[in-house]
């Protein structure tokens, strides 16, 4: 049982709707799923009769099957049409090209490895698409390549031939790794059937912090159509301040001799820092982290100023850091993710010390909450005590799977895991 678990709750029943793992956050699908009532029990209504005949059945349209494809950077636009039928957050053109013309990896394996699948109907048109970004492992001191799926789309009328692209994007010779941190419930099942889920926290949950209470409090009571949501928002932001303040953990003081600041890039200290941390850790499952891997892999949202790096050194060496990504919900909700955490000071915990650093930055800036998914884990327990409230997703959200079969057995120890979402595609934008 977790700390929150543990801790006393206020009889507060729109407060446990808002956070608790029965109802979501404003702008979660099960939030719009509960926006449209589906019987007449649900709206209160009456069943009645219908006067009109009911309506013959739509004839059936025998689609011809769509042809499988590998996909290239002409056809990225279309691409990029598709998924914004799905994904309000579709990358444009230019980023989409740069995760593998800037990928550290390219220069490797540019010549042969596909940018991902695409199925196509007889006119050309695009009706199906899944990325496909490599990335770096090292495990054990040897080198692996992973596959990292990005945006799987399908239009409804070749749903059925979905499975076509998962199928090519695990049989892929090259690949030695499959990861995504992302898995949504729609994708769950193919997942599950290539693929295991990481041995070790909790990826159906995610901790949060409140930053900003009224703020959240109107969300809320919006969202469920109360009346007088601003109004009203001013008494349950109250409540819940006071309850944090009586109730969740505070964190330690900072240790002395160290210095925790924000940094405005990933510079020169992160190359010798992966090199320790490699050294630390030969026994874990890490993916490349250097200061090229890192500019590369958050080069997205840092040019639209959507991450924080935090640093905590000694006598200027890097001793741990932690990036915090800031991603907007359909409603405009604004949250940061703990994305991930390092740390190469053995015995000493620094993520308060970070934490503290970053929640002075956050408090003074318009972000709603502040979350990590995957809770559980050893190293992340300084977050999970200071963020009272558990957000249940829609599904367990990190799958991996080892071309090696000795591999894919040997990394259903927990101990050889390392996880966060840095792993996979969770953080590119």
């Amino acid at each position: 049982m977790t700390d929150a678990a543990q801790r006393p709750e206020a009889d507060c029943s729109l407060r446990e709707d808002l956070l608790s793992g029965n109802v979501a956050f404003p702008g979660h699908p099960a939030e719009v799923a509960r926006t449209k009532p589906t019987s007449a029990a649900q709206t209160g209504q009456a069943w009645r009769p219908s006067s009109q005949p009911p309506a013959p059945p739509a004839p059936l349209v025998r689609l011809p099957p769509p042809r499988l494809r590998q996909a290239c950077f002409d056809d990225h636009q279309q691409i990029r049409e598709l998924e914004s039928t799905f994904f309000p957050d579709s990358l444009p053109d230019d980023d989409r090209r740069n995760l593998f013309l800037n990928n550290p990896l390219w220069s490797r394996l540019g010549k042969h490895w596909p940018v991902g699948w695409v199925l196509e109907d007889r006119s050309g048109r695009i009706v199906g698409s899944l990325n496909n970004i490599p990335s770096l492992y090292r495990f054990r001191g040897e080198e692996l390549v992973c596959a990292n799926g990005h945006c799987w789309a399908v239009l409804p009328e070749y749903r059925g031939c979905a499975p076509m692209l998962m199928d090519e994007y695990f049989s892929q010779p090259r690949a030695q790794l499959f990861i995504s941190s992302k898995v949504g419930a729609d994708a769950t099942p193919i997942w599950t059937s290539y693929a295991t889920r990481v041995p070790t926290g909790d990826w159906e949950t995610a901790a949060c912090k409140v930053l900003q209470y009224r703020d959240v409090a109107d969300k809320a009571l919006a969202s469920r159509g109360a009346p007088f949501p601003k109004l009203l928002a001013l008494p349950l932001a109250a409540a819940l301040r006071v309850k944090d303040a009586c109730f969740s953990a505070s964190l330690p003081p900072n240790p002395p001799s160290f210095c925790f600041e924000e940094a405005q890039d990933f510079d020169s200290r992160f190359d010798a820092f992966w090199e320790e941390l490699l050294l630390q850790n030969p026994d874990k499952l890490l993916a490349l982290r250097d200061r090229r891997a890192l500019s590369w892999h958050f080069a997205i949202p840092k040019r639209a100023n959507r991450i924080w790096i935090f640093t905590a050194s000694r006598d200027r060496l890097l001793r741990a850091y932690c990036v915090l990504r800031q991603h907007t919900r359909p409603n405009g909700l604004r949250s940061v993710k703990l994305v991930d955490y390092q740390s190469i000071e053995f015995g000493q915990d620094l993520l308060p010390g970070l934490l503290r650093t970053a929640l002075r930055r956050l408090n003074a800036g318009d972000n709603y909450l502040l979350e990590h998914h995957g809770c559980g884990l050893e190293k992340m327990q300084s977050f999970d005590r200071i963020a009272p409230y558990r957000v249940r997703k829609p599904a367990w959200s990190f799958y991996y799977h080892a071309a090696d079969p000795a591999l894919d057995t040997e990394l259903r120890h927990p101990d050889r895991w390392d996880p966060s979402e840095y792993d996979g595609d969770a953080s590119y934008k």
